[in-house]
């Protein structure tokens, strides 16, 4: 049977069931009277139910039944009872009450806001405890089967070595943990007048052996007062059992204090059995002893007997006795120190005070006769303790009371801590420091200024109390101070203030030794050259509690570096543990503030750091061999990340250009998107987010996790850099599509482009065969991104699918193309009659316009003749385009060719007209240039060359008009004006002469008779007004002169060239001469 599987029904007792159900049906009958009026109105049809819709009266007639016409009826009424069903092995039934189960909740009267009432309560409670499974709880606490025996009934009938423990649980129990009293455990099960048991989970014997034991279900049927033991009836095999309390537990009870009973049990068994080994070790050392070792004598004991008229017998029984509580105090003495010194020797005396096993009183069981040996000896104990009083310091009640409170201050200096050696986590080297320096400076305030003040407060408020006396304050002679016993307490004061801070100093350099040392031991058999062995994640020196907290990086000079260089941790903890030491001497001695009447020297100190010194040497050379240490296993960790350092330092946008360049297929695309997913997990597989390495704690994540976004921003980078890749092709393709729809589907303007249309329609079928192949390309290449499931954007995705439907829609834009052709073509032939009509009418009017230029012969107006036949030329050039353009549509149209000799022949006539008055008005032109700009910037070959080229056009054009005398004479005309411009052309070439001066220019103004200012800007209009004209032979003279003196001038110059030339050759002569004659000399 589960002991867990319960049920509980809500029922009553099987013989009260049926009688109850029997009075559960009854009827009201009417009492019969002869009142007919009532008769009457009871046999009137009433409608008690509601009536069918539709069918309702309007008036209902209450029914009215007076009270003393109703017949009393009696139900027996019995309390039904909840049970608890619970089958044995042989299928019988138990039943037990339901408050046999309902757990005890004690609650105010009234009950508070957000509080549950006490029946929600009690059975929330019965919920949780029916959901415990106590056997899991019990292995969970450690509480398994070798911990719960023996039993009681085990003890009694086997042997005591049967089982690990000696003795069973239930001579341990605490009945505390009880939360009813065993009458009011049974009173839960009275129903009525009868008694029910109680269920209950008990550790009983498993098919009646004792050698085994199980938890099941019983139960529980009696108390006997008398042995505090319990009967049970085992639901598992229907024996009877009497156990102790401890060994079964009440359905109602909380399983988890249950088994917190058990653990108090097993530690009061633990306890006890430690103490029987210890006082067998204690005997068995005593029997020795006392067999190989003489007696030893006490002075004060002998003198005793000595003077005592006792018999021998007696006096040797008391010196025995003696010798027998010595040797044992000297025996718990040295298995203390076999203790201390040998823990693993010992491993049971763990956590174990000896003190609790020394004797606190012995029994007092002596005869008559050795009562009277005793009173023989002549001891007064008055005189005894008198005596005790006048050679103690304690000899008065005030005494003990300032003492205490001497001991109470130093008590709580020996609980206090140099050092911090409980931080909730790891610190940087930094903080850990500065905890160490503030706690010690709080410390050390407390010891060198509130401890002696505290001290000093509580012995003179007791002993100023006392006033004259041995311990009189007031002393103001030395003598009589080191007389009384008042000098002996404060060295006893200061003895017991060293005493503290010897034990203060010690165990704070002990537990900071241990505290910073102990993950360190680990490191000292470690090698100069140790390399990390393990992987990542696996550390090769666990620690349960790491001290000091670091993070890895990598820096930018590409070394993997700690936040806390690891070589700091060694003279930064051996400075701090020097240091904060050195903080806790200079504590003063009480002596002169106790002593307030007597003057002492200032410099009076308690021994403090020189108490610890072999201490301190030992756990300061052991504290920097660790850290010396520590540093290996860190620089071996930190060269297992140097292969992450050319990712770490990898610039995302360099790379990313660079791999935009490269321009990789996507088969390459996909293997490298694969390639930094397979990174990334790899990152976040083999590497940790923390580390302990001893007393180190490494922060790895930050690492970690900065490389892992590194790696999903590549990956990133890239399909974004190939989904903006696929968009251009998608955007190329979509343009080429656009492209041949728009060629194809554009209407037509013309017959040419018709044609045009019609030519590129049949290279469309070769145009979307090379698209779609394109758009397979594209769309093998859009699978990289499905594989990865990357969501493109909604206008991505609407290109795609866009694109791949454009061939499609030109092929069936291409089947209606022949169609529509052939409207188009009439469309044209019919404006190609209109517009070959309108040609041969502007024809005629150009012809009517070229004649009209035979009568335009006025010289006066050569510009606006010029501008009329410019305009009358681009209109012939105009026509001249038509004309091509309608030939090449009468040959697309298959219609016979154009005459264009009418066209001709006009621009024939018109060709003399043209050159005529062109040349007319570019020599005006040409004038008006020559004379308006600065002399010094013209061009005279170029307007020479020009101006002959006109006359030459000029001189054509009078052959050809030779029978048109008007226009001929016009001609003639510009002829004559270009012959009289030669002069002025000659003239701007004397003033262009080269040797002109600025002497030439003063005589030219003294021949006009005007100043004439020469500049860069000036120009011949300006000399013009000046009457140059009126002298231009003189302006020849002038420059002819100018010339011939440069030539002079240059003769001159040229000839004493020559001479110094001359002279110079001489000279050399003369001196290779007179080299010669040295030579020959």
């Amino acid at each position: 049977m589960d002991p867990d599987n319960l049920e509980v029904g809500l029922g009553v007792a099987d013989d009260d069931y049926e009688e109850s159900e029997e009075s559960s049906f009854g009827s009201i009958s009417y009492q019969e009277n002869d009142d007919h009026q009532f008769q009457r109105e009871v046999e009137k049809a009433i409608c008690i139910m509601p009536p069918r819709p539709g069918t309702a009266s309007m008036n209902y007639q209450e029914l009215y039944i007076p009270r003393n016409q109703l017949t009393d009826v009696y139900y027996p009424i019995q309390e039904a009872q909840r049970w608890l069903t619970l089958m044995d092995k042989m299928g019988k039934p138990h039943r037990f009450p339901l408050p046999t189960i309902l757990p005890k909740v004690i609650q105010t009267r009234y009950v508070p806001k957000r509080h549950l009432p006490k029946d929600v309560e009690v059975d929330r409670r019965r919920r949780q405890y029916q959901k415990i499974n106590l056997v899991e709880e019990l292995a969970k606490a450690g509480l398994t089967n070798d911990v719960l025996r023996p039993t009681e009934e085990q003890y009694n009938v086997m042997s005591e070595f049967a089982f690990p423990h000696k003795f069973p649980l239930s001579y341990f129990d605490d009945s505390n943990f009880d939360i009813n009293s065993p009458a009011a455990w049974f009173e839960l099960g009275v129903v009525g007048q009868v008694h029910y048991p109680l269920p209950a989970k008990a550790y009983l014997p498993y098919q009646r052996s004792l050698l085994n034991c199980q938890w099941g279900m019983a139960a529980v049927t009696a108390h006997h007062e008398d042995t505090g033991l319990w009967t049970l009836l085992s639901l598992e095999d229907g024996c009877t059992y009497t156990v102790p309390k401890l060994q079964f537990m009440f359905m109602a009870e909380d399983p988890h204090k249950y088994i917190k009973r058990l653990q108090a049990a097993v530690h009061e068994r633990h306890k006890g059995e430690q103490l029987m080994l210890m006082e067998l070790i204690v005997d068995c050392v005593l029997h020795e002893d006392i067999e190989s070792t003489v007696f030893y004598s006490f002075k004060p004991i002998e003198a005793v007997l000595l003077a005592a008229k006792v018999s021998e017998q007696c006096k040797r029984r008391l010196r025995s006795e003696v010798n027998l509580v010595f040797e044992r105090l000297m025996a718990l003495y040295e298995l203390e120190q076999f203790i201390l010194k040998m823990p693993k020797e010992f491993p049971q005396f763990r956590n174990i005070s000896l003190k609790e096993f020394l004797p606190r009183s012995f029994a007092v069981e002596v005869s008559g006769k050795e009562r009277l040996e005793l009173q023989s000896l002549g001891i007064t104990m008055q005189e005894k303790r008198y005596d005790f009083l006048k050679a103690s310091l304690f000899y008065c009640g005030g005494g003990v009371e300032a003492m205490a409170g001497v001991a109470i201050e130093c008590q709580y200096i020996e609980t206090l801590s140099i050092f911090v050696c409980t931080f909730s986590k790891p610190l940087a080297l930094a903080d850990f420091l500065q905890a160490q320096e503030a706690h010690s400076d709080n410390v050390a305030r407390y010891l060198k200024v509130y401890w002696p003040q505290k001290l000093t407060d509580v012995i003179t408020v007791v002993l100023r109390a006392l006033g004259k006396g041995w311990l009189d304050i007031s002393f103001g002679n030395w003598t009589v101070y080191l007389m009384c016993k008042i000098s002996r307490f404060i060295l006893q004061v200061k003895f017991r203030m060293q005493e503290s801070m010897e034990v203060l100093l010690g165990m704070s350099l002990l537990n900071f030794s241990h505290f910073v040392c102990d993950p360190c031991l680990q490191f000292l058999a470690l090698k100069s050259n140790y390399k990390w062995t393990s992987n990542y994640i696996e550390t090769e020196f666990p620690f349960h509690k790491p001290v000091f907290a670091m993070t890895l990086g990598i820096s930018d000079d590409r070394k993997v570096f700690y936040s806390t260089d690891p070589d700091e941790f060694q003279p930064g903890l051996v400075e701090i543990f020097k240091r904060c030491l050195e903080k806790a001497a200079g504590v003063r001695c009480i002596d002169a503030a106790v002593m307030t009447a007597l003057k002492f020297a200032p410099n009076l100190y308690i021994l403090t750091v020189e108490l610890i010194e072999e201490s301190f040497v030992r756990e300061n050379e052991l504290l920097g061999k660790c850290y010396g240490k520590a540093v290996l296993p860190l620089r071996a960790y930190a060269r297992l990340y140097e292969r992450f350092i050319d990712f770490y330092l990898l610039n995302i946008n360099a790379y990313m250009q660079a791999y935009a360049q490269a321009h990789k297929p996507s088969s390459e695309v996909k293997r490298d998107i694969l390639e930094h997913k397979r990174l990334k997990e790899e990152v976040r597989e083999i590497l940790p987010a923390f580390i302990t390495i001893g007393p180190f704690y490494i922060n790895v994540d930050t690492l970690k996790q900065f490389m892992i976004k590194k790696r999903i921003d590549i990956v990133r980078r890239i399909f974004e850099y190939y989904v903006d890749r696929m968009y251009e092709t998608n955007e190329a393709l979509l343009d080429r599509c656009l492209e041949v729809f728009r060629r194809i589907a554009e209407r037509p303007i013309s017959i040419e482009h018709l044609y045009e249309i019609r030519d590129f329609a049949l290279t469309v079928p070769d145009v979307v065969d090379e698209l779609k192949a394109d758009i397979q390309v594209m769309w093998l290449e859009y699978d990289l991104l499905d594989s990865f499931f990357y969501n493109l954007s909604d206008h991505q995705f609407a290109m795609k699918w866009n694109v791949y439907a454009w061939p499609h829609q030109i092929m069936v834009r291409l089947s209606t193309l022949k169609d529509e052709q052939k409207i188009d073509i009439e469309e044209f032939l019919r404006q190609h009659g209109s517009e070959c009509q309108a040609f041969e009418e502007r024809l005629e009017s150009l012809n009517d316009e070229v004649q009209a230029y035979s009568l335009a012969f006025n010289p006066n107006r050569a510009q606006e003749t010029s501008v009329d036949i410019k305009k009358t030329w681009v209109l012939i050039k105009e026509l001249q385009k038509i004309s091509q353009t309608l030939q090449f549509r009468q040959e697309l149209f298959e219609l016979e060719p154009l005459s264009t000799q009418f066209l001709e022949s006009i621009i024939e006539s018109f060709t003399p007209y043209k050159n005529l008055w062109y040349a007319c008005a570019n020599f005006l032109k040409l004038e008006d240039a020559t004379t308006g700009n600065p002399i010094a910037q013209l061009d005279l070959d170029d307007v020479w060359n020009s101006l002959m080229k006109l006359r030459d056009e000029l001189t054509e054009s009078v052959q050809i008009f030779n029978e048109k005398h008007e226009i001929m004479e016009v001609a003639l005309t510009f002829i004559r004006k270009i012959d009289d411009f030669i002069p002025v052309y000659n003239s701007i070439r004397d003033l262009r002469n080269e040797n002109w001066m600025y002497m030439h220019w003063q005589e030219l103004s003294a021949v006009t008779g005007q100043e004439i200012k020469y500049t860069i800007a000036m120009n011949y209009q300006y000399l013009m007004r000046k009457g140059i004209l009126d002298f231009l032979p003189q302006v020849h003279i002038i420059s002819e002169k100018a010339s011939n003196e440069a030539e002079e001038i240059q003769r001159a110059i040229e000839e004493e060239e020559r001479r110094k030339q001359s002279e110079l050759d001489a000279l050399l002569m003369r001196k290779q001469l007179r080299k010669c004659r040295r030579d020959i000399l």
